[in-house]
């Protein structure tokens, strides 16, 4: 068999798996687009670190609590207040 037999025989799958080899390449990249499209920002432009959907979730559910708390300490110290006036 000489060169010329051996590269006609090479070449259809050098380039079959080159065209595979783009496809994959431009299958990645899809795939990457789309992962980062669906990703949360988890830094603003600002380089200022932002919070998840679920710590801010999380975060919010407590500040309400603590409002809660509060309000009811302020309702019992007024009505301590009022019964001290008594």
């Amino acid at each position: 068999m000489n060169w010329s037999d051996a590269l006609k025989a090479i070449i259809p799958i050098v380039v079959a798996s080159l065209a595979w080899l783009l496809g994959e390449v431009g299958s990645f990249n899809t795939r990457l687009t789309k992962i980062e499209g669906q990703m949360p920002a988890l830094i603003t432009p600002q380089g200022v670190p932002t919070d998840s959907p679920l710590s801010a979730e999380r975060r919010h559910i407590l500040k309400e609590e603590i409002y809660k708390d509060l309000h009811d300490l302020q309702v019992r110290i007024k009505l301590m207040e009022e019964r001290a006036k008594r």
